[in-house]
């Protein structure tokens, strides 16, 4: 962390701010290691590798999935070996890590590979951040930031950025923060510990799917957010209205993660309900979803493939389409889709 992070922070436990940090011996690009204290309760946060660690009375549901995170053999290398994340793996696979999210065309990003699911999303990243238009004067939140390559992506263009998640994958940043700064930290999206106002953006990636109270989780963003910001959610589990739950949610559950599988009705009313007055679920193109797993997956060059080229082609014609297929996909099966939340300038 740097010490001017110390201007947005507050104190999870009771609201004080501003907190005061305690450091060691720091290097020229951090604070490495020491703790924030709360003069007002005295909670104190660690700092380790940088990163702070707001997780201090953090509730059993957030622990719970936090320890299946970190149990989880997350990769899983060309001979069939398994890997946590640890410091170890982080080092071990590092080249693959600073590659993400599209990457380097390798096994673990093709079928079957530990980050294909990664690559296969990368275009909605990038059409996403394209979307922001950013500046570089933007202060962003990434919620969920898990192994923070969006932070990193952001903070490239010049942007104050934060990285929050709840796991270890989180340390993979110190990877990253070298060649573009952000902050990062271990918290409940629930109880952030930022001040009111702080954020222009507030950007995640498959992530507020794992709340298990959408209006609270929307209501604390609204919080952070400044009036006249935006909240930008990709990759978001999501179901038809009509769609049954699909079995692998109580299989998560059952190991410990918190996977929920809203409707997008439940979306929208979730963040109505949290404060936004302004939401909007977006359709995105499916043509290249179609061609990014065509890519990364091989097979046939079929009717399918040829058809998802001709469409990115004529984005017009595609657009036109699109209305077509919005109720179906609003009842049966959302597919590629995002959500863009909107905190009016006089709230």
């Amino acid at each position: 962390m740097r010490e001017e992070v110390l201007g947005v922070l507050k104190c999870p436990a009771c609201g004080n701010s501003p907190l005061k940090l305690n450091k060691r011996p720091d290097n020229q690009l951090e604070v490495r290691s020491g703790k924030l204290l709360c003069p007002n309760c005295a909670a104190e946060y660690l700092i380790e590798d940088g990163i702070i660690d707001f997780l201090y009375n953090a509730n059993a549901g957030v622990l719970r999935e936090r320890k299946a995170m970190d149990e989880d053999d997350y990769i899983t290398d060309d001979r069939g070996d398994k890997f946590k994340i640890t410091d170890e793996t982080i080092k071990r696979f590092k080249d693959k890590f600073l590659v993400l999210p599209e990457g380097d065309g390798s096994s673990l990003f093709k079928k079957g590979g530990s980050f294909q699911s990664t690559a296969e999303a990368s275009g909605r990243f990038y059409s996403a951040m394209e979307q922001l238009r950013l500046t570089g004067r933007e202060k962003i939140l990434e919620i969920g930031a898990c192994f923070s390559y969006a932070s990193f992506k952001f903070a490239q263009k010049g942007c104050s950025v934060v990285a929050l998640d709840i796991s270890n994958y989180l340390k993979v940043s110190s990877l990253y923060v070298e060649k573009a700064y952000f902050e990062r930290l271990f918290s409940d999206m629930h109880n952030m510990p930022f001040l009111d106002n702080s954020f222009d953006i507030v950007f995640g990636s498959a992530v507020l799917h794992h709340s298990k109270d959408l209006k609270a989780a929307f209501a604390e963003i609204m919080r952070v957010l400044r009036p006249g910001g935006k909240l930008v959610l990709i990759n978001e589990a999501g179901r038809g209205v009509w769609e049954r739950i699909h079995p692998v949610y109580k299989q998560m559950e059952e190991k410990g993660f918190g996977d929920t599988a809203y409707n997008l009705l439940e979306w929208k009313k979730g963040a109505q309900a949290g404060g936004f007055r302004r939401v909007k679920i977006i359709f995105s193109s499916l043509a290249d979803d179609y061609i990014m797993k065509y890519k990364n997956r091989g097979g046939k060059y079929t009717f399918k493939v040829r058809l998802a080229y001709f469409l990115r082609k004529h984005r017009r014609f595609e657009s036109f389409l699109l209305w077509f297929t919005i109720l179906p996909r609003l009842l049966t099966r959302p597919k590629s889709w995002k959500i863009i939340c909107y905190k009016n300038a006089e709230d």
